[in-house]
């Protein structure tokens, strides 16, 4: 009995760390989702089997000055492509910025009512 009872507290230490590491901006940057609050959104994400990268944000890490970043977009033509989920919050939504042969050339992720931050492609063709 007290060997169940030790494995049940190993697990759930375990689950209670691992929920831990979640809100670390390392896991956060290193696996593309945004973290809860204000400057959240992490370094690089995926869409559509590439990834972008913004020099803007980093989820909070201290190896970047996480800056007011905020940049309107003029237009209304802007069509959602995907979203950037958040660890316990509302998700983001990505929007493509595309060359004339429809290839993405960058995105555009909304941070906020009226606000976007722009991450460009990594890596090349």
């Amino acid at each position: 009995m007290a060997y169940r009872l030790a494995a049940a507290a190993a697990a759930g230490g375990l689950v209670l760390a691992a929920g831990g590491v979640a809100f670390l901006p390392w896991t956060a940057n290193h696996f593309g989702y945004a973290l809860p609050g204000e400057h959240g959104l992490p370094y690089r994400i995926h869409h559509a089997g590439r990834d972008y990268r913004s020099y803007v944000t980093c989820a909070g890490a201290g190896w970047c000055h996480d800056e007011p970043y905020c940049a309107p977009v003029a237009g209304d033509s802007l069509a959602p492509v995907d979203e950037v989920g958040t660890w316990f919050g509302p998700s983001h939504v990505v929007y493509a910025a595309e060359r004339s042969d429809g290839s993405p050339m960058g995105l555009l992720v909304q941070a906020g009512p009226g606000c976007f931050v722009g991450y460009t492609l990594m890596g090349g063709p």
